[in-house]
């Protein structure tokens, strides 16, 4: 029996939607696997896995995660486009150094961002988000216990998150949000070479009890005064250890 036009043409949409749905599918593997890779890379990075400094290629890459360059490539100019890794031509990338000129701008920032931030949660922060924050200031850590501390770190980026959010100011805690991702590092290899356990609960504890006050000025020199006392023993840690040869003093 001939085909009619009609027929046709239905079976020719039928075939272009069936090739276009694969093409989807493809895309959409693509992304998945890019944003796999990403994700891994990132917290590679920001936990020192991927020491800063370490050199790194898109065949490595690709041979380690079993899979095209293509993904891989494009996890890279993501985090290129973070300022987490640089290229050079015909070398590869490197994991971008860390420097104290960094860590300074960065608590420069964030001291006044979180200043800020605590001032205004004391007038909307409520008595559940006070009791969350009691929690998180209680988490510590072992030094030996990669796990351990993966979790002390967590705990300390969501105990700095929380009060941001309690501020009601979304562009600040977005702001805020991003200086912590850049220090976290910085953190993990402080944490490494000191128990900063003690330290930080004993602070976490006071920064909660002004709040529960609900006195701005107070909260306001407080986070002041965490931020530096943070940096300066961060400083203290990282010139008295023999790994400097992550920073690029």
């Amino acid at each position: 029996m001939a085909t009619t036009p009609a027929r046709r043409k239905v079976a020719g949409g039928t075939a272009a939607a069936r090739a276009n749905g694969g093409t989807a599918r493809k895309k959409k593997k693509a992304t998945s696997l890019t944003e796999s890779v990403y994700a891994m890379l990132r917290k590679e990075i920001l936990t020192c896995a991927l020491a800063p400094g370490t050199e790194i290629s898109e065949a490595e890459l690709a041979d380690r995660f079993k899979m095209s360059k293509t993904p891989v490539r494009e996890a890279l100019a993501n985090l290129r486009a973070e300022g987490l890794v640089r290229s050079f031509p015909r070398r590869g990338y490197q994991i971008v150094p860390v420097t104290f000129g960094d860590m300074n701008e960065l608590f420069d920032l964030r001291t006044i961002l979180e200043a800020g931030a605590a001032e205004l949660a004391c007038k909307r922060i409520t008595e559940p988000e006070i009791e969350n924050l009691r929690k998180l200031a209680d988490i510590a850590y072992d030094q030996s216990e990669p796990p351990s501390l993966e979790n002390f770190i967590k705990a300390n980026r969501d105990f700095h998150f929380a009060i941001a959010k309690a501020s009601g100011n979304e562009r600040l805690f977005q702001l805020l949000a991003k200086q912590i991702d850049e220090l976290e590092r910085f953190f993990y290899l402080g944490a490494r070479l000191r128990d900063v356990s003690t330290e930080t609960q004993a602070d976490h504890r006071q920064i909660v009890e002004v709040l529960s006050k609900r006195d701005p000025e107070a909260a306001r020199d407080i986070m002041i005064r965490h931020n530096d006392i943070t940096r300066q023993g961060l400083f203290e840690a990282l010139t008295r250890s023999q790994g400097l040869s992550a920073f690029a003093l």
